[in-house]
């Protein structure tokens, strides 16, 4: 059974507020990692771009609904909601955008743990009417020739958005910058996946570059394989 991923794009008042959203939300992840084996990862994260002062993207791993619900009814949750509602004219300065996906294709490597400073890429991407099925059979096929051949993409998952069939997203965790540019962005896998799926299938596409400052993208787990 695939495994459910939920993001969440926060974004705050100003800078300052956006790292009280930081260090509220971290407390979750804190419990989580601890206390939720059903809560596979749950990471913390902020544009790379200095720019952008105010979003927050929390990627969140659920191996099933049981486990999600759990999560979602526990007292860490239920605290950060309540300060969240009673302090959110002062936090936010825009609504809370939400996405819930599940797994298509995926995998992490234990090494991720070793990583101080992962380069996240978070794309989203839909797709004509229709295409979206071929477009996650190709995009399988890169994540078994990513897994295989590059050692430093240290986690690889496809989502398949679950409130829209055109739209597939993807979160991919890399070594450095270097060498999702230089290596994986010019693979064999990546250019004949473009060719056959996008000009032409895509008719939106965004990429986000995170930073992980809190959080988890790996622990020892059952129930999925996936990151």
């Amino acid at each position: 059974m695939p495994s459910t991923v939920v993001v969440g794009h926060l974004t705050a008042a100003n800078k300052g507020a956006r790292q009280k959203i930081i260090n509220a939300v971290t407390k979750v992840s804190q419990y989580s990692k601890q206390s939720e084996p059903g809560v596979l990862r749950y990471a913390v994260t902020i544009p790379r771009d200095a720019s952008d002062e105010t979003s927050v993207y929390v990627i969140e791993e659920y191996a099933n609904q049981a486990a999600l619900d759990a999560h979602m009814g526990c007292k860490a949750v239920t605290d950060l909601i309540s300060d969240f509602t009673e302090n959110g004219a002062t936090l936010f300065g825009g609504a809370t955008n939400v996405y819930t996906s599940e797994t298509s294709s995926a995998f992490v490597r234990p090494e991720i743990t070793q990583c101080s400073d992962p380069f996240i890429a978070y794309a989203s991407i839909d797709y004509k009417e229709g295409s979206r099925a071929g477009a996650l059979d190709g995009w399988k096929k890169v994540t078994s020739e990513t897994q295989n051949n590059e050692a430093h993409t240290l986690g690889y998952a496809i989502l398949k958005d679950k409130s829209n069939d055109k739209t597939v997203s993807t979160v991919e965790v890399y070594a450095n910058e270097t060498f999702f540019k230089e290596v994986h962005a010019r693979s064999k896998a990546v250019a004949d996946n473009k060719a056959k799926f996008g000009e032409g299938h895509r008719t939106a596409f965004k990429l986000t570059l995170l930073k992980l400052v809190a959080g988890y993208f790996y622990k020892e787990k059952s129930g999925s394989p996936n990151l």
